[in-house]
């Protein structure tokens, strides 16, 4: 509700800001001009301000100036400048003949050049309105970031209850079933490895490379439990990735949409092929696996979506996450960060 509020002002105030801009038009005017003709004057100056301002901060900027496009950025600006003054000035001159000269009057062409230079001057004030806008567009970012923050740190402590109670209850049971059941001792640990790594590892801002992925064999393994048949798993890591430190759970997401959605149980040649890439100053990961024919062809969950959404506030543009199918039968899912 905050954010809604947020953004109806924000627009409230545009309009407030339009409305007294044309409201002091028109008392200027009105020494000049009738009322119905002030405000028709008004109506042509406060409009081609609107085309500029809006033209430029968001149009223009954002999807050229801020893509390095700046020659092509130039050019439409000078396009713009002169086409708004062109329309107030040719706006203004048939207003006039049509409802109030006593005789045609011949196109102002004086007036095209006075129009060019208010026109460059709400350029500026375009500019200006830009930084304004993208101000608050940061500040609603922090704000929904320090959202997240504390919701992650609330269901931290959650997770955290008694963490060392349940591990030691963890080791107690591991030793007896090593005895009775080998198997089930080292499911035992696997999980016991897994939760000591959402306890110590998942709070941090960063961690090694190696981390995680040790935390995803263990995944992997227990997953492969729950299978009826074996599950071919490939891991292929290239460049040097001992050295390399990621935020923690940034790549399982990818794992577990495998497990959720591209597993077929039914069928004996299920495989998951996990690539590890640095280079460039870029890590990319690769999960490829085989689609389940009971399930959806296309990304589905909401997984994949929130790992989208952290990647936007922890590397903006510089982050990248493409997932879909690559025939009917396999689909792969490609993350890829700045190091």
């Amino acid at each position: 509700m905050q954010f809604i509020r947020q953004k109806w002002d924000i627009a409230r105030i545009q309009w407030v800001i339009w409305v007294l801009l044309f409201g002091i038009n028109v008392l200027n005017l009105l020494h000049f001009d009738t009322l119905l003709q002030s405000m028709g004057y008004s109506v042509i100056i406060i409009s081609s301000y609107m085309a500029i301002v809006y033209g430029n901060a968001a149009l223009l900027i954002p999807r050229l100036y801020m893509r390095q496009q700046k020659l092509l950025y130039v050019l439409l600006v000078l396009i713009l400048l002169i086409a708004v003054a062109l329309y107030r000035s040719g706006t203004s001159w048939w207003f006039y003949n049509t409802y109030y000269a006593p005789k045609p009057q011949d196109f102002p062409w004086t007036s095209v050049f006075g129009a060019l230079v208010s026109s460059v001057l709400i350029y500026f004030t375009s500019v200006l309105f830009y930084i304004a806008l993208r101000y608050f567009h940061l500040q609603k970012q922090q704000q929904v970031l320090e959202k997240k923050q504390v919701e992650s740190e609330l269901n931290l402590l959650k997770a955290q209850v008694q963490p060392h109670f349940l591990f030691n209850s963890l080791n107690n049971i591991y030793f007896y079933a090593q005895r009775e059941s080998p198997v089930t001792a080292a499911m035992l640990e696997k999980l016991s490895q897994i939760m000591r790594y959402f306890v110590d590892e998942a709070p941090k801002d960063i961690i090694s490379l190696q981390t995680e992925l040790s935390f995803i064999h263990n995944y992997i393994e227990l997953e492969k439990t729950r299978m009826r048949y074996p599950l071919s798993v490939s891991v292929q890591e290239t460049g040097n990735t001992t050295d390399v430190q990621i935020p923690p759970m940034l790549i399982i997401p990818l794992v577990e949409n495998v497990f959720k959605h591209g597993i077929d149980k039914r069928r004996e040649d299920n495989f998951i092929d996990i690539s590890i890439e640095n280079a460039e100053q870029k890590l990319t990961v690769t999960v490829k696996n085989r689609i389940a024919e009971t399930g959806p062809k296309e990304e589905s969950g909401k997984g994949l979506d929130n790992l989208r959404n952290r990647m936007q506030l922890l590397y903006g543009d510089k982050s990248s996450l493409k997932a879909e199918p690559d025939d009917v039968l396999t689909y792969t899912a490609i993350l890829s960060i700045p190091l």
